[in-house]
């Protein structure tokens, strides 16, 4: 463990961030000239927040020398773990410092973890080019960690309605799947209205926003939010380091929150065995058109005994259009581009037509399966019994980047029988 973190066993997670926020925290006679030279004088602190679905940071070697272990592993994890070497010190019941070494650039950096509410947040003040290669990888690499992925109105939630934070800039994208049109816009030192302005004339979304949070009247901290799951804080002025602390905290909940109101799957129908008498009948991939896949992937052994699903309770994630116009295609034009440009193109999804806009899709990288129905330009996703909310999220993610930049996320869940 290096310096400053041997001294902080025991110490709170504030203590511990800290740490970084005095790496970035700055003087006014500081700030003045990064903008007079327009180039900052230190890193930025980054934080990257993932779900976790068991992955326990103090057995982080045991977990990678068992990936290293598994013939699933492919080369790029595999050449990921053997150039590098990882030294996890617990600090306290949540944190954890964190040092990966690069011996072949004789270099080591340093990182924190905070592993609570279901999710892992990573923090360190490394150069973004390092950071890529090192913390982003690691938890692309370990299979129980997915990052975050919100929407536009996500973003726009974190800075909008609270006080004292203004948003300051933003980068917004068009990218339709029905147009070649595509557009990119990229504001320093906007506004709210500049945005309103850029999604009414451009139909551009914001993918990155950047916020200042005041401390009246004098900006105290200067962050900025993306779409997936990454935050980033420039500078927090010297005298505010406990603004900047709340921000973060603040930030951290929010990505939480969010993911949880848009990719939760609270209830699901499950599948049964024969004799149960609550069944919910409905079609599988083998009834279906083209019998291109077999029924979500389940075994034959269980697909003998499958008898439908008890329905529990509906989770439905409804990808919702937030920029139509009289030119938009009807629903079976967006049926037949979606199949073209995401089910067809991408090896990840297997796919059956049920019917008119209606897909049983299997995701073969997480072996889980979903129901897609087209309705009114929006894309509703329907839960089935093995669906998790990192399918929900990754193929939102998916259609957010290849296919469609303008969906927002509704998520309708109800329990259906007590």
């Amino acid at each position: 463990m290096t310096d400053p973190f041997k001294q902080l066993e025991d110490a709170s997670t504030k203590e511990i961030i800290n740490v970084f926020i005095n790496h970035v925290t700055k003087t006014d006679e500081e700030i003045a000239e990064e903008g007079r030279e327009k180039k900052k004088k230190t890193t930025e602190l980054k934080i990257y927040i993932a779900e976790n679905r068991g992955f326990d940071p103090e057995k982080l070697n045991s977990r990678i020398l068992t990936l290293l272990e598994s013939e699933d592993t492919n080369h790029y994890p595999t050449k990921y773990f053997n150039e590098h070497n990882f030294e996890i010190d617990q600090l306290n019941e949540d944190t954890y410092h964190l040092g990966i070494s690069t011996p072949k650039y004789e270099r080591s950096d340093d990182f924190v973890l905070v592993n609570s509410d279901g999710y892992l947040k990573a923090l360190t003040v490394i150069r973004k080019k390092w950071a890529e290669n090192t913390i982003e990888k690691l938890i692309k690499y370990i299979p129980e960690l997915d990052r975050l992925f919100l929407s536009s109105n996500d973003l726009e939630s974190m800075v909008r309605p609270i006080d004292k934070r203004d948003l300051t800039g933003f980068t917004a994208k068009f990218q339709p799947f029905y147009s070649d049109e595509q557009v990119s816009v990229q504001v320093h030192g906007g506004s709210k209205n500049h945005l309103e302005k850029v999604e009414s004339q451009f139909k551009a979304r914001p993918k990155r926003i950047v916020f200042s949070q005041r401390n009246s009247p004098a900006e105290a901290v200067k962050g900025a939010v993306s779409q997936d799951g990454y935050a980033s804080i420039p500078r927090v002025r010297r005298g505010s380091e406990d603004v900047g602390f709340e921000a973060i905290d603040d930030l951290i909940d929010r990505y939480q929150r969010r993911d949880q109101e848009n990719f939760s799957v609270p209830y699901r129908p499950e599948r049964i065995t024969p004799g149960d008498r609550y069944i919910l009948k409905q079609q599988t991939l083998e009834d279906s058109q083209d019998n291109q896949v077999t029924d979500g992937g389940l075994s034959e052994a269980l697909k003998r005994l499958d008898q439908g699903s008890v329905l529990e309770g509906l989770t439905i994630c409804e990808l919702e259009e937030k920029m139509p116009d009289d030119g938009y295609p009807d629903d079976q034009a967006v049926a037949e581009k979606l199949k073209e440009n995401i089910l067809e193109y991408k090896q990840r999804y297997a796919y059956s037509v049920c019917g008119d806009g209606n897909f049983m899709v299997y995701d073969r990288e997480l072996g889980e399966s979903f129901e897609i129905i087209i309705s009114d330009k929006n894309i509703r996703v329907y839960t089935k019994s093995n669906t998790s909310s990192r399918s929900l999220r990754d193929f939102y993610e998916v259609i957010d980047a290849q296919f469609n930049s303008t969906y927002d996320v509704n998520h309708i869940s109800k329990k259906v029988r007590a």
